[in-house]
C-alpha cells in the first residue's frame, strides 16, 4: 500500500513539475530499507539530516546509514511518501468528509492488527498521547500537564503491565456524534473497549473519563472499572464533598450504591475515587509512606482504591516512555507524516512486548540475558535494510588513477562538439557540498586517453591539474 501511494503521488507531482529531479519507483526492499534507515536515525541523533551524510565532517557521519541510499533519494522517498489516493478525497464541507483521509488506510490496516495479535493482561488503562506538531492544524490541542503541551492528541488503551497499544483513536475534533447523552469522554472509553465485552477487564481510567453513568455501561458490559472522579459528574454523591471540608490527612470516606462505590481520601487536598472492582471496606486500610514538615516519615492511611489506581494507571505513559527513548519521528509541516511515524513507533512498541512474552521466555529457560529495546530497535532495522544497496557502483577504478598520470600513455587536448562539465571543477563542487553558479565550468576540451573533459584556460589549467597531481580535490 505505501509503496503502491507513494509511486503514484510521485508520479502525478512529477509529471506536473518542471526542473523536477528525476524519479524512478520505489520498490517494496527500498520501502523497507527507508524504514530501517528511519529507525536507525532514531537510534543515532543528529541535529540535521544531512550530516548522516556528511564527508566534510567524517567523524559525526553514519557510513551504516550512507551506504544505504544517497541522501538525495532519501529525502526524495520522504518527500513523495504517501498512503493513500488523493483523487478520492472527500473535500471539506461535503458528505463523506474524513478529516484523517491521509492515514485512515493505514489506521485501518494496522489497528485490527494490534487488537488480534496479543491478549492483554487484565488490568489495562485509557489515556491521551500526544503527537508532537506546532504546525497550522484544526484539531491540534494543547494539554498543560503533559510533556509534550502541543500536538495532536491520540486516545490509547494500553496494557497496564507493560505499555502494549491495544487501541487507538486520534482526536479530530468535536464532532455532531459528540452531542449526544453519552459524552464524548464515555464515548471514547466505549469506542476504545468495542469487542471486549464480559473479558473481565479491570480498566483503570483518570478524572477526564470517569463517571458513575460511564462506568455502570461498563459493568453491564463485563467490565469493570476505576478511577479519579470530578466531583461536578452527575450522580456522584454531594455529601463526600461536603464531609471533605476541613478534615486532616489520612481521612477517608465512601459511599456504595449496587456496584458502585465512591470514595474521598484527604492528601495535600481532597482526592475523588470512583470504582465498581471495589468493595467498602473499614478496615484493615492500606497505608502510604508521607513526610512531616522537618521530614520525618509517617504513614497515612489510605482507601484500598488507591494502591491499585496507582499501580495500573501508568499504561499509556509506560509506552509513551519506552517509545521517547529512540523514537523515529521526523520534523515535517505535514501533520499526517507526524501520525504515520506515531503508527510505526506503536508497532515497535507492541512488537517489543510480543517478543518480550515469547523470546525472552526462551532466554529465561537457557539462562540467557533478556533483549532490551535497543537491541530489538537495532535488530528491527537490520532486517529492513538487509543487503539492500541503491547506490551507484564506484566510478573509475584505482588503475585508472595511475594511468591518467601516466604521460607516456599520450594523454593530448582534443577539441569536441559537445561541451560538459570540467571533471576537475565539479568533483571540488561536490566535495564543498556547494552548488553555487560560479563554481560550474564546462569545457570542449577533452583528454585524448581518459575521455574526460577539462578546463583548459589561463586562469585554471584543470588539464594539467587533473594528469601531474594525485590528489586533484585539494
Amino acid at each position: 500500500m505505501i509503496v503502491t501511494e507513494t509511486n503514484r503521488y510521485a508520479a502525478n507531482i512529477v509529471g506536473n513539475t518542471a526542473h523536477a529531479r528525476p524519479w524512478y519507483d520505489v520498490t517494496v526492499e527500498e520501502m523497507k530499507a527507508f524504514l530501517g534507515v528511519v529507525i536507525m536515525m532514531g537510534i543515532l541523533k543528529l541535529p540535521r539530516l544531512e550530516l548522516y551524510w556528511s564527508t566534510k565532517h567524517p567523524h559525526i557521519s553514519s557510513p551504516g546509514i550512507s551506504s544505504v541510499m544517497p541522501l538525495v533519494r532519501f529525502e526524495q522517498i520522504f518527500r513523495f511518501l504517501h498512503l493513500n489516493n488523493n483523487t478520492l478525497y472527500i473535500p471539506y464541507g461535503s458528505d463523506g468528509h474524513d478529516r484523517l483521509f491521509k492515514v485512515r488506510k493505514l489506521l485501518n490496516l494496522v489497528v485490527p492488527l494490534f487488537q488480534s495479535e496479543y491478549v492483554i493482561h487484565q488490568e489495562c488503562t485509557v489515556d491521551e498521547a500526544m503527537i508532537p506538531f506546532k504546525g497550522r492544524l484544526g484539531f491540534k490541542q494543547y494539554i498543560r500537564n503533559k510533556p509534550v503541551k502541543w500536538g495532536i492528541k491520540v486516545f490509547v488503551l494500553a496494557d497496564a503491565t507493560n505499555g502494549y497499544v491495544k487501541n487507538l483513536q486520534v482526536y479530530t475534533g468535536k464532532t455532531v456524534e459528540d452531542n449526544t447523552s453519552t459524552g464524548l469522554c464515555s464515548k471514547v472509553v466505549l469506542d476504545l473497549m468495542t469487542n471486549m465485552d464480559h473479558t473481565g477487564l479491570h480498566l483503570y481510567t483518570d478524572n477526564f473519563y470517569t463517571s458513575p453513568s460511564l462506568y455502570l455501561t461498563l459493568y453491564n458490559k463485563g467490565i469493570n472499572a476505576c478511577g479519579t472522579c470530578r466531583t461536578n459528574r452527575l450522580d456522584f454523591p454531594p455529601e463526600l464533598i461536603q464531609k471533605a471540608t476541613k478534615q486532616n490527612a489520612g481521612f477517608y470516606d465512601f459511599r456504595s450504591n449496587g456496584p458502585l462505590l465512591a470514595c474521598v481520601w484527604i492528601d495535600k487536598r481532597s482526592i475523588y475515587f470512583l470504582s465498581t472492582m471495589h468493595v467498602a471496606e473499614t478496615s484493615p486500610s492500606p497505608t502510604v509512606k508521607r513526610r512531616k514538615l522537618d521530614g520525618t516519615p509517617i504513614e497515612v492511611v489510605c482507601p484500598p482504591v488507591l494502591p491499585d489506581y496507582q499501580a495500573y494507571m501508568r499504561g499509556v505513559d509506560r509506552g509513551d516512555q519506552l517509545q521517547t527513548y529512540y523514537n523515529v519521528g521526523r520534523r515535517s509541516t505535514k501533520w499526517w507524516k507526524r501520525i504515520f511515524f506515531y503508527i510505526v513507533e506503536c508497532a515497535i512498541l507492541n512488537g517489543y512486548v510480543l517478543d518480550s512474552h515469547f523470546h525472552n521466555a526462551e532466554h529465561n529457560k537457557k539462562g540467557r540475558q533478556k533483549r532490551n529495546i535497543l537491541q530489538f530497535r537495532l535488530e528491527i532495522a537490520n532486517q529492513l535494510i538487509g543487503n539492500f544497496c541503491s547506490r551507484k557502483r564506484p566510478g573509475r577504478p584505482r588503475s585508472l588513477d595511475l594511468e591518467r598520470l601516466n604521460n607516456s600513455l599520450g594523454h593530448w587536448p582534443v577539441h569536441v562538439q559537445n561541451k560538459l562539465d570540467c571533471v576537475v571543477c565539479s568533483s571540488i563542487r561536490k566535495k564543498r557540498n556547494t552548488s553555487r553558479p560560479g563554481n560550474r565550468h564546462e569545457s570542449r576540451i577533452q583528454c585524448s586517453f581518459c575521455k574526460v573533459h577539462l578546463c583548459v584556460a589561463p586562469e585554471r589549467n584543470c588539464f594539467f591539474k587533473y594528469h601531474t597531481v594525485t590528489d586533484f580535490l585539494l
